[in-house]
């Protein structure tokens, strides 16, 4: 019986309905191969898969993205494109305080992988030492908690009832 690999993925159908899912794909493999042995690895790369989704978003909604921005803002614009930032989150269930508690909780937390890399915690920038204090459940901690927020915005995207489409 053949296993099939643990780790970080998406659902298959929330990657169905993009124009082309290969840059997200591949961070999902990569993810997939570092989570448990390349921690700086993992991180960065959770780092990049949440940009581009944020970036595949705007883009599949039809909205310019300048390659220059911040992940804070891309994050931000993405979930205005698909009415889920917490500030303008006003129809159906995601318009309830309690969803829109998560939704602000989501964007913390997608901005938070980006602050835990920038801090010399994963690749993408050349530190001066050696990583210190990183353990395996930081990596866990930083690609689940990109993996929730992209899982949300491509589902989101796809949704033919998602409250983007009602505006």
């Amino acid at each position: 019986m053949e296993m099939q690999p643990r780790g970080p993925r998406l659902e298959e159908s929330s990657l169905a309905g993009l124009t082309d899912p290969g840059v997200i794909q591949e961070h999902l493999d990569r993810l997939q191969r570092a989570v448990n042995d390349d921690l700086a690895l993992a991180i960065g790369s959770a780092k990049e898969l949440i940009e581009s989704t944020a970036k595949t978003v705007l883009i599949e909604r039809g909205t310019a993205v300048d390659e220059r921005t911040d992940l804070p803002v891309l994050v931000k614009e993405a979930q205005q494109a698909l009415g889920l930032h917490p500030s303008s989150a006003t129809l159906g269930p995601d318009g309830t305080e309690a969803v829109r508690k998560i939704l602000g909780g989501v964007s913390s937390i997608a901005i938070g992988v980006a602050e835990l890399r920038n801090r010399g915690y994963g690749t993408g920038h050349g530190g001066a030492g050696a990583r210190a204090g990183l353990s395996k459940r930081h990596a866990h901690l930083a690609v689940n908690a990109a993996i929730t927020w992209c899982q949300l915005m491509l589902d989101t995207l796809t949704d033919p009832a998602a409250p983007w489409r009602q505006t």
